[in-house]
């Protein structure tokens, strides 16, 4: 438009009214895009708590929408030339409202945008133990340690060392926390495994919180330090009974092997042929037994199972050998022995009678350290020699109190 000069000059702004109806449809596309993202990335959480959230994101939107559609409503019926332009602007927020939450779920989905939990590496590794004045220990040259990683880190944050010698006729480990980038307090525990005690035994635990620790390669290995550690008594069980010190003193040094794979998933059990051979008693072999092989995440053998070993005494005995993992000749692990016996059922000849007399009974078992004398890689085939493992259970005159034998087994 020209002046009086007849220059012409700027063109006038547009009013600051307009915006205002693009401003609230940019706010409520970008509330609905919240909304929608956040149910949707709650229902990726999972469990109770997941999905209460999704369904109170839910709920906000579809308060929302209607508080926004009555506005709309409100304005229409005032009947003027405002009124109406206000409730088509009402309307068009309550669309883009929607428009907004339906395109922040999808995303969700479309880009994995949803929930991960942190990703905790496993690796395997060596442990051993010097405990100072402590004489009824037998410390093991080296023991397998499992070593965990920090929440999606490759620094060890944790080490449980599961052979660390014989403490009192008890299996001896330990629980240590090592300090990641100054941020965090070292711990250690130090327990003797249950299964290794008497049956109703309290195992004994000693604690220290932050010991001297030295680790290098971010943690893969280095020595933790403990000075009185405490012999702890729970309030509950009261406290481990038997001639255990009341504190613990010495070092723990430990070494990790490489990561596994983050989706390392341990192959299907698979079968395995078992010999057992009990020396004395009324034992009857069944030869080649069929059995079956449980496998850890890196594909060594966890555990040898099979429900019928043989015969004792005209019952069929079971069998569960824990190898913890790879082992090594010289290794202690777990073995297991158990017959069950069921009920004399009285009532066998009545409906279910039959039934009650399988599925309730007693068990006798047998269950003790055992030293593996020949062992494949990755435990997937070996023998051990026993000899004199103990009655776990109530003691029964009527069964052996200690069995002996050998044992061989192999997978696949």
């Amino acid at each position: 438009m020209a002046d009086d000069t007849g220059v012409s000059g700027p063109a006038p702004s547009p009013s600051p009214g307009s915006r205002w109806p693009w401003l609230a449809g940019l706010v409520a596309l970008g509330v609905g895009a919240f909304l929608g993202y956040s149910a949707a990335y709650q229902s990726s959480v999972g469990g109770l708590g997941g999905m209460l959230g999704a369904a109170f994101l839910w709920l906000a939107v579809g308060a929302l929408a209607v508080v926004a559609g009555l506005v709309g409503i409100g304005n229409a019926l005032r009947g003027e030339g405002r009124g109406r332009v206000a409730s088509r602007y009402s309307f068009a927020a309550v669309g883009l409202l929607l428009a907004g939450a339906g395109g922040g779920y999808g995303a969700v989905s479309a880009f994995d945008l949803g929930y991960h939990p942190p990703v905790v590496l496993q690796a395997r590794g060596e442990a051993s133990i010097t405990l100072a004045g402590t004489l009824a220990f037998v410390p093991r040259a080296s023991g397998r340690a499992d070593c965990q990683s920090v929440a999606d880190g490759t620094d060890v944050e944790r080490v449980v060392a599961l052979s660390l010698g014989d403490l009192h006729g008890g299996l001896l480990r330990a629980d240590f926390a090592i300090p990641v980038g100054g941020v965090s307090s070292g711990y250690i525990s130090l327990f003797v495994d249950g299964a290794t005690l008497a049956s109703g035994s309290v195992p004994p635990t000693w604690e220290k919180a932050e010991p001297e620790v030295s680790s290098a390669a971010g943690g893969a290995s280095g020595s933790i330090r403990f000075d009185g550690a405490q012999l702890r008594t729970e309030p509950e069980i009261g406290a481990a009974t038997g001639s255990w010190p009341s504190t613990l003193s010495g070092t723990v040094t430990w070494s990790c092997g490489e990561w596994f794979a983050p989706d390392a998933s341990p192959p299907t059990a698979v079968s395995a042929q078992v010999t057992l051979d009990l020396s004395g008693g009324d034992w009857r072999a069944t030869g080649g037994t069929i059995g079956s092989c449980e496998f850890e995440a890196d594909g060594s053998v966890w555990t040898v199972t099979t429900g019928d070993a043989g015969l004792l005494r005209g019952e069929p005995l079971s069998l569960v050998l824990d190898l913890g993992g790879d082992p090594r000749a010289g290794d202690e692990v777990h073995l297991w022995l158990s017959v069950h016996l069921a009920t004399p059922s009285g009532a066998a000849s009545l409906p279910l009678g039959a039934l009650v007399a399988a599925t309730t009974g007693r068990t006798i078992s047998w269950t003790d350290l055992v030293a593996i004398d020949e062992v494949a890689p990755e435990g997937l085939s070996g023998s051990l020699t026993f000899n004199d493992v103990p009655m776990e259970s109530t003691p029964d005159l009527a069964w052996p109190a200690r069995l002996s034998g050998e044992l061989s087994w192999e997978c696949g």
